[in-house]
């Protein structure tokens, strides 16, 4: 199989062009920050294997991003959406002030990280997703 290094590239920024329309916002390296941020919440809050088969859907540049700092694991326990969303904003390496200074930051760049998975995965492994997060955490349909 030959590795094309440049398709790599561009199915990435595509994903993280079309992102950006979805938060709204033109800046990529806030948009990218934004979206490992989700990812990572999401992989450790759900199951290693829905976690594996999860990032089986993404890009290879996202899928790397995804794994990075990934190890087998018990889904970490939350039950509210504002742990939740605290969740989220610790797994954006410092900047979190910068891209979710508050919750209600964090609660609209979630969803529209999962409208944009919506949109992007299929629909079995987003009602997978959404499923695998409590029923108190707000996920759109």
């Amino acid at each position: 199989m030959a590795m094309n290094f440049e398709t790599y590239l561009k199915d990435g920024k595509t994903w993280l062009h079309e992102l950006c329309t979805y938060l709204g916002i033109d800046d990529d390296l806030k948009a990218a920050r934004i979206f490992r941020a989700v990812l990572h919440a999401i992989r450790d809050r759900i199951p290693t294997g829905e976690a594996i088969h999860f990032g089986a859907q993404l890009p290879i540049i996202w899928k790397g991003i995804y794994y990075d700092g990934f190890s087998m694991h018990e889904p970490v326990r939350i039950r509210h959406e504002d742990e939740w969303l605290e969740f989220i904003r610790t797994k954006d390496s410092g900047a979190d002030q910068a891209d979710f200074p508050t919750l209600d930051h964090a609660f609209y760049a979630f969803q529209d990280v999962m409208s944009f998975l919506r949109d992007h995965i299929s629909e079995g492994q987003y009602r997978q997703i959404a499923q695998a997060l409590h029923s108190e955490i707000t996920v759109p349909a």
